[in-house]
């Protein structure tokens, strides 16, 4: 441990400021961003400041707020300013000024005067040390820059914690990557921190730039997201905090970047940070409220589109539909609002944002900026942004606030105005017309009363509601009513009725049509309606006793009326009973009419109705308190609820005690509820009476009301005589769907209940449920559905109740109704028991073919057919259904007498007439009863076996009764039968039931592929269960498959092959065993059936079908049985014996070789006189002996392609390689078949054909050895005299010898004895074909064997080089032998030396002559070069002289013949090789002497030529170009003379171009590699040969060389630059002279005086030894050049000798110099000719731009021209001028307008 005195010295050292430490402040000084270290070490401040300060002022003239900095960091006394002499207080003050300048300079460091500044800043002030973390966040924004490594280079090491992720770059001194940074962010909180405060700081000083806000906004939004994501692991407890923790950090941050309206960059920035939170955190809604009113709180144009896409998606978050009022103010301000949020919804969603703007737009529309809001507020709902519920609100809140426009006094009349326009539009658009008109509908609205509001007609017409509406008694329209007020309809009301006790009777009112008027007109008015209940006529006073008074309403709310007026008649019956004081009374008459109110969909009825239960309960409440004194209370409406008719009489009343507990218990708990969810009362109910008839998911029992069951019982009774006897439907309808859900109260079912309201409906015709539509507006299809709906399926009387309605026995047959019993059938046909679903069966099978009904019930039968399809059809159903189908014997009596007869004599015949119905409608009964057994599970109903073999046999017959397939009944029985079979496990059943007979014939007889699928499977499975039924039938069965189901191109089809075959072939086989049978010829028409159907089968399917079948059968017994039927059957077809090849090799070699044993014992039974298994095979007995013969070469043609495949080969060596049994069977096996082979091919000799396929056969075979022990066999076949046989045999030696990759010492030593046989063959055979199959053969060997044996090769040699190989007259075997000669060379090397002088000669004879226009030919042609091309590698030494000579000029002439891309390609390898091997004299000597050819032949010939020489400069050292120097200086003089020399009719330009730039090439790498004492007596040797050598005479010939000669010079000075310029002094005269004497008119002369200046250009560029500035040379150039200027109207002045010029004024740097060639151009600024001033003027402008104010110290004697020459008569020249004078002032920096003047 380290003592407190080792700490304290830590201490100081690690605050240690090194003063006294030189080296250590020598090094902090070098520290720089722009020198080096070594450079900056040696550097003083003074120069330092001036160089940074230098940046400095260009920092200020780019922005003025730097200007502030000159008298502190900047000023001349800060560069004696020491940061360690200073205070802690003026290191602070400083601080500050330094953190503000890189804020400010932060937005320009990528400009030098900036990084200059901040250099000021690191020498002198140390920024890097005492401001670190604030220079790197100034940096950092550009750390992909090089700038930024730079910085890492100078910074300390010992970092803050915030910047401890620096240390690995600034080590290695890269910068590093963004992930990097963000992965910082994410987890080093105080580098988070320190980030954002920088970025704060700078943006409140306003020197915030484009680069670091965007820097910081993209690190920003990808580090909340993964400081989110840390911060949710752990409990979630521990998450939400983590959560609070991190927005504490995050959330200040944003809201004072909010703060800063002046940065939107920042503000931007902001907002995608808020947007990511909001994303990731689940926020409250009071969060996101501050962070919506932070968004808009000084936001501007710059930042509304960012904004608005920031609260959108802040909207999306929050729960609350409104947004904050400041939020709504500010983005209701924004311009063109409504379009920003149509553009923004094309990226974003923005339905929340938008509803929450209309949402507060309509609740400020009273206020006096509210009107101009509409228009937004319309636009945007007719935007369809909003989903159907969201455009639902929105509708919902403009038509509430539009309901308080006449209440508010200060509502303005245009709002009145525009909001009805508004609404209206909203209703007829296609966006929310729909939407606004259910919500006016569903929202009891009062139409009248918002129209006179809003003085608009908002509906279509001015019909309201209560017009709309149609009496209950009178038909007619109550539009036709004169009355217009309550108090117009109440005076034509009667003071009393005639004989009415009730309104609900069923007999006709008289007086009701004109109450319900009157009570609808005073509905909206309390006043009125307190005036119609005490009309006389209702007599209120004994509403008690008689039911007059409250019947009336009852009608009102249960009728067709307005929820206004339904819910008024509710309220006047509870405050009648709310007024009732002392009366006590049994009101359960009102139970199922408040029940049916509950059920209302509207809450304003439910809540209504929940005060009159109230009104009741009050009532009921007194029973319980003077229930003892009285024994029963009144019940109203007992005896004349209904009227005095039955209905009232019938009904079964609860006692009162059983009412007030049904009341108490059942309904006031649920009160509220029910209010609430209209289905809620529903629940009660059925929780009341007991448990449902099903379980319904959709409403869980959760409700629980305990009633005695008397009292349930009770409640049930009553209600079911309500619904039975009620006029009104909608009450019945309503209660039923209630009490169709209960099943049974203890003993009594809800059917035995209702079953006679059912009977009822039942008994009703269709004028009379019309004239109950009519009245009142029912669904009538589920009015129908809930009548039969209280039939249950136990009850008996019930179903027959609905099969009578379906016979017509309860009435009139209705459409509506008949569906619904169906409909009910099939609902509960799964609850029905085993009795009555047989019953309910019989019936509806009845009813479906039952002919006696009539027209208007036969279209109900469909609807029968369909419960029997969908129910689920016990066993005992389906049974009674088969047993009843007719029999083939009935429905032959059902045919005239005469059709009979003609029937007993066997004669198909089609029904018609009179018998055909009935026939029909048997057929159509076995359709509907067979498709109903297929379409039940049947495999679990094996009793059903029998009776569908009996009704197949029955269809057998029927087929020839009626002429007719019947393909799909036939299909149906067997679909049934597969799946009763399949479904049985053993075959423990009656066996007798079971006709594989009758399966048979039906698949034979029969064209349905169905039919025959579906019966072979059946077979198939009968096979796999009970194998002995099948077995006597197989045959019949393949033979039917191989004419038929075999050609099927089906999927299906071939499951249906490879099920049968698995199922039935294997009982066959073992049967054959059993019987001692030989097993091949009792399967033999098996065999056939498939073969004969080989070519019908489909191409894909064949492999898997022939292999399932082998496999079955047994390969090793039946694989080479089918192998020779499908050789014999499909003789001479190669697509065949190619299936039958990859059919064998699926199996394994000891099978194949099995096979292949009894494939050969087969074929010489075959040829036998007394032939076995063959016969049976090939039917062969009765033919002649040329067909057995034909048949015997079909099989041996195959033999020899199974035993020829290289994967047989292969898997036998493995065998035989093997120490095991399987190789002793194999070797055995591979024996006999030898043995048998070549017995067989002795005893067909005579046969040529035979023989010959027995020959082949036999090759194949030996292929199958391995090479040690072919090559044993080989020899002795090899001294047979058959060629014929012998070529065979080295044919498959070459192939062994290619295939082998490596051979022991035994193959080798078999491959040196074969290759003196195949010499023996080579020098005695006279056979061709034999003698080339023969040196292919000793090619291969020498190739892959000769390095081991190179005596047996050198012997080969002597006669491959022989006049039987090399000397042969036939192209194949020169080939063949000079590629034979290329492999031995490579093998014997030198050793074949001693035969080139017979063979070099004999192949340079056979290139001429493949190179000759009667036998050109390419094979041989690349054959000799191959020759060569080993020669060339082997022993290149020894080709030399006249051999060379030969080589080059045959090469020249096949260069310039079109051989095609492998002949150049062998040639220019060759050629290559020549070069890399040859001697380098002789190769140069050689090249020297036939380049004169090569030009004869032409420019392809030159080329090759050249590119000979250039590989072999570059392959040879310096020292061997040297010793051939004078060589290579003809060489190169001679081909520089090729523009001259050449025949212009071979050689155009281009082709000398290309030609000279590769002589070019070639000489400059030659100089490469020559010094210059060797070089410089070949330069002024080729000058002197290029200038003087030709006599004067010949003026063209000196021409063109002197062009070859500056073209070559060009590149010379080009290339080699500064080092060749003296070169100059040799060329300087030539080129005055050429010059001088140019002839424009000449091409040949202008191409040489372009060259010439070209090159002097090159000279002049390239002059850095002053060798132009000599007076000498300057003079002997300069007047020439300049004289040029003359002929600038002639000559490419402008382009060529301007440059040079100019170039020579830059070498010849001298004011005299420049004097005299300024004087030279101005003379010619004078000229008369245009062309010529416009080219001085050209020069002078070239001459100023390169050398600057050197050349214009010249202007006083420009300034007289330039004034003449701005008004030029040639526009070119004066144009020229101005561009002139642009230049000199841009140089000078000032305008020479004055000195002009």
């Amino acid at each position: 441990m380290a003592s407190s005195l080792a700490k304290q010295l830590t201490q100081i050292a690690a605050t240690s400021t090194n003063s006294h430490n030189l080296k250590a402040q020598k090094s902090a000084h070098a520290q720089s961003l722009i020198f080096d270290s070594k450079v900056a070490a040696l550097q003083d401040f003074d120069s330092i400041y001036q160089i940074c300060y230098e940046g400095y002022q260009e920092l200020c003239l780019l922005d003025p707020r730097f200007a502030k900095f000159t008298r502190s960091i900047f000023s001349e006394q800060s560069k004696t300013q020491e940061r360690t002499q200073l205070t802690a207080k003026q290191n602070e003050e400083i601080d500050i000024v330094i953190e503000d300048f890189l804020g400010l300079a932060g937005g320009k460091l990528l400009l030098k005067p900036a990084f200059k500044a901040v250099e000021w800043l690191v020498r002198r002030f140390r920024v890097h040390e005492y401001n670190t973390s604030y220079l790197l966040f100034t940096f950092l924004p550009y750390h992909t820059s090089p700038i930024f490594p730079s910085l890492l280079s100078i910074l300390p090491s010992n970092l803050p914690s915030t910047l401890k992720f620096l240390p690995p770059y600034i080590r290695s001194l890269t910068a590093p990557a963004r992930h990097t940074i963000v992965y910082t962010a994410i987890h080093n909180q105080s580098f988070f921190a320190a980030l954002n405060a920088y970025v704060l700081k700078v943006s409140r000083a306003r020197h915030h730039h484009h680069a670091l806000l965007s820097f910081w906004a993209g690190v920003m939004a990808q580090a909340i997201a993964g400081i989110m994501d840390l911060a949710r692991s752990g409990r979630r407890a521990v998450q939400k905090q983590n959560e609070q923790d991190v927005l504490l950090r995050i959330i200040p941050v944003l809201s004072e970047g909010l703060v800063m309206a002046k940065v939107p960059d920042l503000r931007i920035g902001c907002y995608m940070s808020l947007t990511i939170l909001s994303t990731i955190v689940n926020l409250e809604d009071k969060v996101l409220n501050n962070m919506m009113e932070a968004v808009v709180v000084g936001w501007t144009i710059d930042t509304y589109h960012a904004g608005l896409t920031c609260l959108a998606l802040l909207a999306q978050k929050r729960n609350a539909l409104k947004l904050p009022k400041a939020v709504l103010k500010a983005v209701m301000g924004v311009q063109g609002l409504d379009a920003k949020l149509l553009k923004l919804h094309q990226q974003y969603k923005v339905n929340q944002l938008v509803l929450a703007l209309l949402l507060g737009v309509t609740d400020n529309m009273h206020k006096p900026s509210g009107v101009g809001s509409l228009a937004f507020l319309e636009t945007l709902l007719g935007a369809q942004i909003l989903s159907q519920e969201q455009a639902a609100l929105v509708c919902e809140s403009i038509l509430l606030e539009a309901q308080q426009v006449g209440n508010n006094e200060s509502s303005a009349l245009d709002l009145q105005t525009q909001l009805g326009d508004i609404i209206v539009r909203l209703m007829s658009s296609e966006a929310v017309g729909e939407v606004i008109r259910k919500k006016i509908e569903g929202s009891n609205i009062d139409i009248d009363l918002l129209e006179l509001r809003l003085q608009t007609t908002i509906r279509p017409a001015a019909v309201s509601i209560a017009e709309e509406s149609m009496d209950l008694e009178n038909k007619s329209p109550i539009s036709n009513t004169p009355y217009e007020t309550f108090e117009s309809a109440a005076l034509n009301i009667p003071t009393r009725t005639a004989d009415e006790v009730s309104f609900l009777s069923p007999k006709h009112s008289f007086a009701f049509r004109s109450l319900s008027l009157a009570f609808r007109l005073a509905a909206s008015s309390p006043t009125d309606l307190a005036q119609f209940a005490d009309l006389p006529i209702l007599r209120k006073e004994s509403a008690l006793q008689e039911p007059l008074f409250m019947s009336f309403f009852i009608r009102m709310w249960c009728g067709p009326y307005p929820v206004l007026v339904r819910t008024a008649a509710l309220r006047i019956v509870a405050q009648y009973l709310f007024s009732i004081e002392e009366e006590i009374i049994n009101l359960q008459a009102l139970l199922p009419y408040v029940l049916s109110a509950l059920a209302d969909p509207s809450d304003k009825i439910r809540l209504a109705t929940a005060a009159v239960i109230a009104g009741i309960n009050k009532i009921h409440k007194r029973i319980g308190k003077e229930g003892k004194k009285r024994k029963e209370v009144a019940i109203w409406g007992h005896d004349d609820l209904y009227g005095k008719a039955k209905q009232t009489k019938t009904l079964q009343w609860l006692s009162t005690e059983e009412t007030v507990k049904v009341f108490e218990q059942a309904l006031l708990p649920s009160l509220e509820e029910c209010v609430l969810d209209c289905d809620h009362v529903e629940r009660v109910l059925i929780s009341a009476l007991g448990r449902p008839a099903h379980q319904d998911h959709a409403h869980p029992q959760t409700i629980i009301v305990e009633l005695r069951t008397p009292v349930r019982v009770g409640l049930l009774t009553c209600l079911g005589g309500h619904v039975e006897s009620t006029p009104l439907y909608t009450v019945k309808l309503s209660l039923l769907t209630m009490l169709n859900r209960v099943g049974k109260v203890s003993s009594t079912s809800r059917t035995k209940i209702l079953l006679p309201a059912l009977r009822r409906w039942a008994s009703l015709d269709f004028d009379e449920v019309s004239d109950i539509l009519e009245n009142e507006p029912l669904d009538l299809d589920e009015l129908e559905k809930q009548m039969v709906g209280v039939v249950m399926p136990e009850d008996r009387e019930g179903l027959q109740l609905l099969q009578s309605i379906l016979k017509g026995g309860s009435g009139k047959q209705r459409s509506g109704l008949v569906k619904a019993v169906f409909e009910r059938y099939r609902n509960m046909w799964g609850s029905l028991k085993a009795d009555a679903s047989l019953s309910v069966a019989r019936f509806l099978a009845g009813f479906c073919f039952d002919e006696s009904l009539g027209s208007n019930m036969q279209v109900y039968q469909s609807d029968a057919i369909g419960v029997l399809r969908t129910a689920a059809l016990p066993a005992n159903v389906l049974q009674d259904f088969v047993d009843q189908l007719p029999a083939a014997a009935q429905i032959k009596d059902m045919l005239p007498a005469a059709k009979r007869r003609r029937m007993n004599d066997d004669t198909k015949i089609v029904i018609s007439g009179s018998g055909s119905l009935e026939l029909m409608a048997a057929m159509r009964r076995f359709t509907f009863v067979l498709e109903l057994v297929d379409s039940s599970k049947t495999g679990p109903h094996p009793q059903l076996l029998k009776a569908l073999f009996h009704v197949l046999g029955e269809l057998q017959d029927l087929k020839a009764l009626i002429g007719s397939e019947l393909g799909y009944l036939q299909d149906l029985v067997l679909g049934s039968l597969l799946r009763i079979v399949e479904g049985l496990r053993t075959d423990n059943f009656d066996h007798s039931a079971v006709r594989v007979d009758l399966l048979i014939d039906c698949a034979r007889t029969t064209a349905s592929h169905q039919v025959q699928n579906a019966a072979l499977l059946l077979v198939a499975s009968l096979a796999n269960l009970t194998p002995e039924l099948v077995l006597h039938s197989v045959m019949p069965i393949f033979t039917f498959m191989g004419a038929t189901i075999l050609r099927q191109d089906y999927e299906y089809s071939a499951h249906i092959i490879d099920h049968t075959i698995h199922q039935v072939v294997p009982p066959l086989v073992q049967s054959l065993r059993k019987k001692n049978t030989d097993i091949v010829s009792g399967v033999s028409g098996l065999l056939l059936s498939f073969v004969a159907a080989f070519e019908h089968i489909p191409a894909h399917r064949r492999s898997t079908l022939y292999i399932s079948l082998v496999e079955v059968l047994g390969p090793e017994d039946f694989l080479f049985a089918l192998l020779a039927l499908l050789a014999d059957k499909y003789a001479g077809d190669s697509g065949v014996q190619d299936f039958a090849i990859a059919l064998a090799t699926h199996f394994s070699v000891d099978i194949q070789l099995m096979s292949t044993k009894k494939y050969v014992d087969l074929v010489i039974d075959t040829l036998r006189p007394q032939r076995s298994l063959s016969a049976s095979l090939f039917h062969i007995d009765d033919k002649e002996d040329h067909s057995v013969q034909v048949v015997a070469l079909n099989l041996l043609r195959l033999l020899h392609r199974l035993v020829a495949q290289p994967r047989l080969s292969s898997q036998v060596g493995k065998i035989l390689r093997q120490d095991q049994t399987n190789a002793i069977r194999a070797r055995n096996l591979f024996s006999i078949i030898l043995e048998n082979v070549l017995s067989l091919a002795e005893s067909v000799r005579d046969n040529h054909e035979l023989h010959g396929a027995c020959g082949d056969a036999l090759t194949s075979l030996l292929g199958l050895l391995s090479m040690a022990e072919f090559l044993k066999s080989v020899d002795g076949l090899l001294e047979r005299p058959e060629s014929e046989l012998r070529r065979k045999i080295l044919n498959s030696v070459s192939f062994r010898i290619r295939a082998e990759t490596q051979a022991d010492e035994i193959t080798q030593g078999a491959i040196v004895k074969l290759l003196r046989r195949l010499i023996h063959i080579v020098e005695d055979s006279s056979d061709i074909s034999l003698t080339h199959v023969a040196i292919v053969s000793i090619d291969q060997i020498s190739e892959k064997y000769g390095k081991k044996s190179i005596e047996d090769v050198t012997a080969a040699t002597s006669v491959i080089t022989g006049r039987q190989a090399l000397g042969s007259n036939d192209n194949r075997i020169r080939i063949i032998t000079l590629l034979c000669l290329a492999s031995m060379v490579d093998v014997i090397g030198a050793g074949i030396i001693s035969f080139l002088p017979q063979a070099l000669p004999k192949a340079l004879e056979h290139l001429k002559e493949s190179l000759s226009e009667e036998g050109e030919n390419k094979t041989l042609h690349n054959a000799v070069y191959s020759f060569l091309s080993g020669l060339f590698v082997h022993v290149p030494w020894i080709v030399t002289g006249a051999y060379l000579d030969s080589i080059l000029k045959l090469s020249h002439e096949s260069a310039e013949l079109d051989l095609g891309q492998e002949a150049d390609e062998s040639r220019v390898s060759t050629l290559q090789l020549l070069a890399r091997q040859a001697d380098p004299k002789e190769a140069f000597s050689a090249l020297n002497r036939t380049w004169g050819h090569a030009v004869i032949e032409g420019p392809f010939a030159a080329k090759g030529h050249l590119h000979i020489l250039s590989t072999l400069v570059d392959k040879h050292p310096k020292s061997v170009i040297v010793n051939n120097v004078q060589i290579l200086s003809n060489v190169l003089m001679d081909t520089l003379d090729l523009r001259r020399v050449r025949n212009v009719e071979s050689y155009d330009d281009e082709d000398v171009d290309a030609i000279e730039a590769i002589i070019i090439d070639v000489a400059v790498k030659i100089i490469y590699k020559l010094n210059d004492s060797t070089f410089r007596p070949l330069f002024t040797k080729l000058i002197e040969w290029a200038t003087s050598s030709l006599g004067k005479k010949d003026t063209r010939g000196r021409v063109l060389r002197m062009t070859s000669l500056y073209q070559f010079l060009y590149m010379f000075f080009d290339t080699l630059k500064s080092i060749v310029t003296s070169y100059s002094s040799y060329l300087i005269d030539n080129a005055v002279e050429v010059i001088n004497k140019v002839s424009p008119k000449d091409p040949a002369s202008v191409k040489l005086w372009t060259g010439t200046i070209r090159t002097l250009l090159k000279t002049f560029e390239h002059d850095q030894d002053d060798f132009w500035q000599s007076l000498s040379h300057f003079s002997a150039i300069s007047s020439p050049l300049l004289a040029q200027l003359a002929h600038a109207s002639r000559l490419p002045i402008i382009s060529e000798v301007v440059p040079a010029i100019t170039e020579l004024a830059a070498a010849a740097d001298s004011a005299d110099h420049h004097k005299e060639m300024n004087t030279a151009i101005l003379k010619h600024l004078r000229s008369e000719d245009a062309q010529v001033r416009l080219a001085a003027v050209k020069c002078e402008q070239s001459l100023a731009e390169r050398l600057g104010e050197e050349w214009l110290a010249l202007l006083p004697e420009m300034l007289p021209l330039i004034s003449e020459l701005q008004e030029d008569d040639d526009e070119d020249v004066e144009r020229e001028t101005h561009r002139w004078i642009v230049k000199i002032e841009g140089i000078l920096g000032e305008s020479l307008e004055a000195m002009l003047q």
